[in-house]
């Protein structure tokens, strides 16, 4: 195996291990949390220096739309922070992804999942901008960010977790493509992928547009789920150079000056 295999594997290993000692704790929020740390400090330990991983906090946009409790939020270094309280809010435009954490994966904690995922409200093009890009590059942002994850410790199996995602989604066809996860991740046992795009695997499998993916890990491909994860919320560092956000939408619609 290549020095990036065995290191995202040990990744794998290290992430399971760390989960087995979080268990140990005397309280079921207590295990929750500190399995939301791990994920945190992973996160830390890998990302572009523009972007930094947080615990717990809702999402809102500047016309008063807030998500869910999201587990672990992954934001740029342009918007403006409000960390006052230990449960922080980040403005949609600031946000470059967004981690459900599960202990375990059935199909109560999935659809849980999936439904909080939902509530995250998209960016808007009256807070943000590429002004020296091509007319169309803030709609081609939209479509790739933010990213989307869930990712569980341990689960049902692939195939039936894979059925559940596609009933989910047959039943709430009011939820908008940009907001299903590009993956669900069960640690060392498999990945399911969202594919925006027709995509043709290195097997020669064809995978068909807005298609979901199962694929299980054999051993050697542990750490790969990882890799995968760290791709799309580094390609969101690529736009950070071009992007200007106005925060003053949010304060003006905060305050009831939304005409001023």
């Amino acid at each position: 195996m290549t020095r990036i295999q065995n290191y995202f594997n040990g990744v794998a290993d290290k992430i399971a291990s760390a989960s087995l000692i979080a268990s140990t704790a005397q309280h079921r929020p207590d295990i929750g949390a500190n399995r939301e740390n791990i994920i945190r400090d992973f996160l830390h330990h890998h990302l572009p220096r523009r972007l930094f991983a947080t615990l717990g906090g809702q999402i809102i946009s500047h016309d008063g739309r807030e998500s869910g409790q999201v587990d672990v939020i992954v934001s740029n270094d342009l918007g403006v922070r409000f960390d006052e309280n230990e449960k922080t809010f980040v403005t949609a435009e600031s946000v470059a992804g967004a981690i459900t954490v599960k202990s375990t994966l059935n199909q109560t904690t999935l659809v849980d999942a999936l439904t909080n995922l939902s509530t995250i409200p998209e960016p808007s093009i009256e807070a943000f901008s590429f002004k020296i890009l091509k007319p169309g590059a803030a709609e081609a942002f939209l479509e790739c960010h933010p990213s989307l994850y869930l990712f569980a410790y341990d689960g049902i199996n692939g195939e039936t977790c894979l059925a559940y995602v596609k009933d989910f989604y047959i039943n709430h066809p009011e939820i908008p493509v940009r907001r299903y996860p590009k993956g669900i991740i069960v640690n060392r046992k498999y990945i399911i992928r969202f594919f925006r795009n027709e995509t043709c695997t290195s097997t020669g499998c064809t995978i068909s547009k807005d298609t979901f993916y199962l694929m299980p890990l054999e051993e050697s491909l542990h750490g790969y789920p990882f890799v995968q994860l760290l791709n799309d919320l580094s390609s969101y560092a690529d736009w950070l150079n071009h992007m200007d956000v106005s925060i003053h939408h949010y304060f003006n619609s905060g305050f009831g000056l939304n005409n001023a």
